[in-house]
């Protein structure tokens, strides 16, 4: 008796009591199959998700380095990219339809333009041309750059109409265009800036 009770409890281990009071048994085999598929899908989707950052980052690397004409760091870059896409999208195409793998697999790509940007931002030195257009005392906003650390550049504009523009044309470091912005927008919230990304000839 006690051996068949084993073998029975052995069997089965959730046993669930439905409105009429009739016991519904469950093996615990195909929950357990059911648990662990599930963990799975979760570990595979967290690998996904990591592997998309990884690789969509230096995607967005490689392309600003190519813009910047930087040949060997864009091969080194490629290299690496390409191998860590193919070990992540051969997994998520196996199990493309399943949402969980799917949902992974889209927020690694969004997350990892984001991180590529921001690493971008973090590592380049690379230098911004600012032209800043105000309506308001060129000279007086230049002077308070200039005290601030910035080399400035004065010029006149002219509009459609005719109407006479100050111009400040700039070069800042990519890291300290934050800064330069919240000065100009401190002296005149209209002011208008236009940026371009430089090249040292010198490279």
């Amino acid at each position: 008796m006690d051996g068949l009770f084993g073998n029975i409890a052995g069997k089965f281990s959730v046993n669930i009591i439905i409105g009429n009071g009739q016991n519904v048994w469950k093996r615990s085999g195909f929950l357990h199959i059911t648990l662990k598929g599930c963990a799975l899908l979760i570990i595979l989707g967290v690998l996904i998700f990591f592997a998309r950052i990884i690789d969509v980052s230096l995607d967005t690397l490689r392309v600003k380095s190519m813009i910047r004409g930087k040949r060997l760091v864009v091969s080194m870059i490629a290299f690496v990219e390409i191998i860590v896409y193919t070990l992540g999208a051969s997994q998520a195409f196996k199990y493309v339809m399943n949402p969980t793998v799917l949902l992974f697999y889209a927020g690694g790509f969004a997350a990892g333009n984001f991180m590529g940007m921001i690493i971008d931002d973090k590592l380049s030195q690379d230098s911004i041309f600012a032209l800043v257009v105000t309506e308001h005392n060129e000279w007086s906003l230049a002077d308070i750059l200039r005290e601030r650390g910035f080399g400035v550049t004065t010029a006149k504009g002219y509009g459609l109409n005719g109407a006479e523009k100050a111009q400040l044309k700039i070069v800042v470091k990519k890291k300290q265009f934050i800064e330069l912005t919240k000065l100009i927008r401190e002296f005149d919230p209209s002011a208008y800036v236009i940026t371009m990304d430089v090249t040292d000839i010198k490279r």
